[in-house]
């Protein structure tokens, strides 16, 4: 995959600030410039046309939710990917409605924050998967391959009980009712990543 071209939105300049240096260690990443509000990422992405936006949600004026249709109209081609403290699943259901690739937490790790940012730029849109824990990840590839309570505790050394845990904190997650669903949506979710 080329460079990614990144643009950041924060309000907070040191937030703006790590941000860049952690991508120093990213050599397929270039931070091609950094805002502090949604007007003016709106003003940036016309500008720069990066591949990717990283916005915040909370900014002051025109905030991240806001921006995201009007960055997306003055640079159809960016994609936006919203990072936040805030994700609950109703703030990724929403950036998502507007047109956003996903939303990731603040609180991921680098890894996470990086892989989210490839994905979009190849225009993945990813549902809750970057708002998981690794070891809900870790459940939900399991239950996708069609394993049962007792082998997924074999697999990963847990309780049985533990697996029913992850199983109804995923659920609650993304929003599933049914045993059923989760499967479906995560054998889905197999077949995007592959």
């Amino acid at each position: 995959m080329s460079r990614v071209r990144l643009a950041i939105a924060d309000d907070h300049a040191l937030v703006r600030a790590s941000l860049e240096r952690l991508f120093l260690g990213y050599p397929q990443v270039d931070v091609v410039g950094t805002v502090c509000s949604g007007s003016r990422a709106i003003a940036l992405a016309e500008k720069l046309k990066p591949d990717v936006f990283l916005l915040d949600i909370v900014m002051p004026g025109l905030d991240g939710l806001q921006a995201i249709p009007r960055i997306q109209e003055a640079s159809p081609s960016t994609r936006v990917l919203i990072i936040s403290m805030h994700d609950e699943p109703e703030y990724l259901q929403e950036a998502i409605s507007r047109g956003a690739s996903g939303l990731i937490s603040k609180a991921a790790s680098p890894e996470d924050l990086f892989r989210a940012i490839e994905a979009a730029a190849r225009g993945e849109v990813m549902h809750v998967s970057t708002l998981l824990t690794k070891r809900e990840r870790e459940v939900l590839t399991l239950i996708g391959q069609g394993k049962t309570g007792e082998e997924i505790a074999l697999h990963l050394s847990i309780s049985q009980k533990t697996v029913e845990h992850y199983r109804q904190q995923l659920m609650g997650k993304l929003q599933i009712h049914t045993e059923a669903g989760l499967v479906a949506h995560a054998r889905q979710l197999a077949i995007t990543a592959s």
